[in-house]
C-alpha cells in the first residue's frame, strides 16, 4: 500500500519548487520590494532545474516561467519611458 504513494526524489523538488513560485506572486506577497520574494523566485529556480536533472524534463517549465516574466518585466520597464 506504502508502494502506492511513493513520491520520487524529483516530484518531491518539483512541488517544492512550484509552491516557492506561487509564493513569491499570491497577492499578501506580490509586493517585489521583499527581498524575500528574490529569494523565493531564486530558490523556485534551482529547485525547478535540480527536479529536472533528476527527473522529468517538464519541470523545466518552472525556471522558463521566471525568465519569461523577468524578461518581460525588464522589456516593459525599458519601454515605459
Amino acid at each position: 500500500m506504502a508502494e502506492r504513494w511513493r513520491v520520487t526524489r524529483s516530484a518531491k523538488l518539483g512541488i517544492t519548487s512550484v509552491i516557492l513560485l506561487l509564493i513569491a506572486v499570491v497577492p499578501p506577497i506580490l509586493n517585489w520590494r521583499y527581498p524575500i520574494t528574490f529569494v523565493s523566485v531564486g530558490l523556485s529556480g534551482l529547485f525547478g532545474l535540480l527536479a529536472a536533472q533528476q527527473g522529468s524534463r517538464w519541470w523545466l517549465t518552472v525556471p522558463a516561467i521566471i525568465i519569461g516574466a523577468v524578461s518581460l518585466a525588464l522589456y516593459l520597464g525599458v519601454h515605459s519611458f
